[in-house]
């Protein structure tokens, strides 16, 4: 039984110390993923 891989990108939350990111990744195969675009989330504004 062969199993294909059939999902080639996917999208990923990464938390950073001061914001967090998404970051757009594709596989190219072998368990590879590469990330080839990030959107900075800016941190919300606390009520004071």
């Amino acid at each position: 039984m062969t199993t294909q891989f059939t999902r080639s990108h996917r999208y990923e939350l990464v938390h950073g110390e001061d914001s967090d990111f998404i970051a757009y990744q594709l596989h190219f195969g072998d368990g590879v993923w590469r990330t080839v675009s990030t959107w900075m989330i800016p941190p919300t504004a606390l009520a004071e």
